[in-house]
This record gives C-alpha cells, structure tokens and sequence, in this order.
C-alpha cells in the first residue's frame, strides 16, 4: 500500500489542474486597537470560506477568496478589570482577488505559495445594536504550503493577514527637485489567521514545463564508418 502510493507522489510531483476549488476552516486570533483613553478588541474565533484559483501556469495564479467569521466585538476601559463599554456581536466577510505564485521544490509533491490581495471588507454588527452595516476596501496577505496528493487531491496550510482600511490619504509636492506624489492607508484592524483547506482540482492537468539548455548540434557519423 505505502509502495504504489509513493510512487504516485513520484509521478505527480508537480501536477497541478487548470482550475482549483480550495474550501478551507480555521482560527482567527483576537486583535486589538488601542485609543486615547480606551481600547478595541475583536474576539478570536473560527474562520470558514474558501477560494478558486485559476492557474495561469505551474508558477503563478490568479485566486478569488472568501472568508466568513462570527464574533463579538466591544470597547473596554483601561486598567484592571477592563470594564467593557460597549459592544455586541460582529460578522466579517471577506471577498478579495489576488496574485498568488509558488515556488518548485525538486522531486516533491510540496509547492509552497504567497499571495497578495484586494477587495472588500463587509463589517455587520448584530441584531441588537443601532449600527448598520459597513463595506470596506481591503488587503490581504498570505503564506502557505500545497501539499498534493495526485493532480486533482491535496491539502493547503496556510497563514493569513486580512485588513479592511479605514482611511486614505494622499499629497502632491514640486520643488526644485521636481514633482511627486503618494498616496497611502491605515487601519486600525488587523486578523491574523491559521486555517486549513482541501485542495479539488477542476479542468485539465497542465502540461509539464520543458526547460531547453541550449542548442546541441548533433553528431555527424564519420563518411568512412562503413569502410574497415
């Protein structure tokens, strides 16, 4: 059994389909934002979503990604027992595309990856709150391994940073020098997350990459080779 299965790793060491359909679960851990007299606090909790990625090539891909999260949110006092001042229950969804190349390891089923994204942010306090509903431009970033297991079959650990902006800001300048500009956003939420996925492959397996090391002029028997 161990066998045949090791020599299909072998075989398949850097197959990989033109379409992948990645759901994924995981934990997202607490993050904090401190304020003048007072500070935020987003709970951690469990993660659900997924993506599809399109494989451009064996090196890069263009990935659509979801991320749904329930917690609950609240603003505290400082100083021992942190008097909770207001807050209530939270949804975070997540809707991004990105860029995500990965990188070959010789002789192994394992293809490492990172990612960069934008998109948006939709934060929906509870039922029980005056608040409404909030959409947020938003980045994200993303560290992982793909593991797999035959062309179609695989598992994805990964890491993952997501940020909705809360603001923008940008100047133009000219001196002596010349002109420039620049533009730049802050936020003032931070989710980092563990999570892991199972990695479908859809459409066809791509073809293998040749690599050519130069021309080589082939050999030219000798006239006489016939002649003893």
């Amino acid at each position: 059994m161990i066998l045949p299965l090791a020599i299909l790793l072998a075989l398949h060491s850097f197959a990989q389909t033109q379409v992948e359909l990645i759901p994924n679960a995981g934990y997202t851990f607490p993050s904090r934002t401190d304020f003048d007299n007072v500070y935020g606090r987003i709970n951690g909790g469990l993660n659900l979503g997924g993506s599809l990625k399109f494989n451009l090539n064996k090196s890069l891909g263009l990935e659509v990604l979801y991320n749904h999260m329930n917690t609950q949110s609240g603003i505290y006092q400082y100083g021992y027992g942190g008097e909770k001042l207001a807050g209530g229950d939270l949804t975070l969804d997540y809707i991004m595309l990105g860029m995500v190349p990965s990188f070959n390891i010789p002789g192994s089923t394992v293809r490492p990856f990172i990612g960069a994204f934008l998109g948006a942010a939709v934060l929906t306090p509870g039922a029980n709150t005056a608040y409404s509903s909030d959409t947020k431009f938003a980045m994200g970033l993303q560290l992982g391994t793909n593991i797999y297991c035959s062309p179609r079959v695989g598992i994805q650990l990964k890491a993952q940073l997501l940020s909705p902006v809360d603001g923008a800001g940008g100047g133009f300048y000219f001196s002596n020098y010349g002109v420039g500009s620049n533009i730049s956003g802050y936020s003032s939420i931070y989710q980092f997350s563990l999570s892991a996925g199972l990695i479908l492959g859809l459409g066809q397996v791509l073809p293998e990459q040749v690599y050519h090391r130069g021309y080589r002029p082939r050999a030219r028997p000798r006239p006489y080779r016939y002649y003893y």
